[in-house]
């Protein structure tokens, strides 16, 4: 297998210090290892605005990796209506390039996938813009689902001619049928220095949850705290931690978040310890964690990123039974209905009671987690695209 010169689009926000490039440490790490396994990379991000630089706390060590700078990513329906402002920013290094990559969903995906022009491209996606479209209850909202509706008809129209390489056994199954190479593919942060061992968990009181990701009510975190409610009337001692930025979308979700858990007598029950770096930071609040909680309601949430890092990190966990999750994990972490705290609080009496039941989700978790390291998954990923260009 011949080393490649890819190219690698998302609308991620990047920085420079001196010679260092800084990316978001979730791609970061992907980058570095897709950078190791490539002759050269060729990065098209956009320059973190201000309230993005935090998020870019990870320096990049390849030395075989260059950035195009995409400017500002501005809002979506900007970049719909301008993308040729942005493709012709990558249009100078497409002969450079063995194949493309470009990830989504994303407001340039179609535009950038028919730029392209003879360079084969390689789609990448982790979500559905439509699938998580408001419903059209008002024309600002009839407006965002009818620009979804728009992207995801171009996103589709380019994967019927591109290699497509879905995370989520949602979004497989919805383009099955219609987009011919189409494979099913894993994501993870993990490398193989990440894990830490333990046997077990909740031996201390407080018993400590844990959540990590974007803050949104989305993910569930509102059915969290209705769960603790229950579990404390009946005698346990629970905390809950957040590790995490807020949605754009959300930026009160902490203040509301906070009155919601008061308002349940669980003052002083549930912190805000703010965004980790990924790495020891971030490990850190697994290592102290007792559970992992992922109360998610999006059926396309495929399969985070943070249950890999909790399960490696000897963390038993509880998930909402959406996405992929349960296809990937089940028999390896318990499992509850979304939208639903009553079986959240079953879950989580279950880890915590059944001393049995917690130890072998350890044991199973951390075999499953090995499995799935980002050098294992950047292996598959450079095979794939390897066919796709022969």
């Amino acid at each position: 297998m011949r080393a490649l010169r890819l190219g690698v689009y998302y609308h991620i926000p990047a920085r420079r210090l001196g010679d260092t490039l800084y990316l978001p440490g979730f791609f970061g790490r992907f980058i570095d290892s897709l950078a190791g396994c490539s002759q050269h990379l060729t990065g098209f991000f956009h320059t973190a605005s201000p309230d993005e630089i935090n998020l870019c706390d990870y320096p990049l060590t390849a030395n075989n990796v260059d950035w195009v700078d995409m400017g500002l990513p501005h809002s979506a329906p900007y970049r719909t209506l301008f993308a040729r402002r942005f493709t012709r920013l990558i249009a100078p290094h497409l002969s450079g390039l063995d194949a493309l990559l470009v990830r989504g969903p994303s407001p340039l995906l179609p535009a950038i996938a028919d730029a392209a022009g003879r360079v084969p491209v390689v789609l990448m996606l982790v979500g559905d813009y439509l699938a998580e479209a408001p419903a059209p209850f008002s024309m600002r909202r009839g407006l965002i689902r009818l620009w979804a509706w728009w992207n995801a008809h171009g996103q589709l129209r380019a994967a019927q001619r591109c290699l497509t390489l879905v995370n989520s056994r949602k979004l497989y199954d919805n383009l099955r049928g219609s987009v011919p190479n189409l494979f099913e593919i894993r994501t993870t942060t993990l490398t193989e220095d990440d894990f830490f061992e333990r046997e077990d968990t909740c031996q201390n009181s407080p018993i400590r949850l844990l959540y990590t990701g974007r803050l949104s009510a989305a993910k569930g975190l509102f059915e969290i705290v209705a769960a603790m409610q229950q579990l404390v009337r009946e005698g346990a001692d629970l905390h809950l931690d957040l590790v995490g930025w807020p949605e754009k979308s959300e930026p009160d979700i902490i203040s509301r978040l906070l009155a919601f858990a008061a308002e349940r007598s669980l003052d002083g029950r549930v912190h805000d310890l703010g965004y980790k770096s990924l790495g020891p930071d971030l490990f850190a609040c697994y290592r102290q964690a007792d559970i992992y909680v992922l109360a998610s309601t999006s059926d396309f949430e495929g399969f985070p990123r943070a249950i890999w890092e909790a399960l490696a990190n000897s963390l038993p966990v509880a998930a909402s039974r959406v996405g992929s999750i349960s296809v990937y994990a089940e028999g390896a972490i318990e499992l509850f209905a979304p939208a639903n705290p009553n079986d959240l609080a079953a879950a989580l009496s279950r880890l915590i009671h059944q001393p049995a039941l917690r130890r072998n989700h350890i044991r199973a978790g951390l075999v499953l987690a090995r499995q799935n390291t980002l050098e294992a998954q950047t292996e598959k990923l450079v095979g794939y695209i390897s066919e796709w260009v022969k």
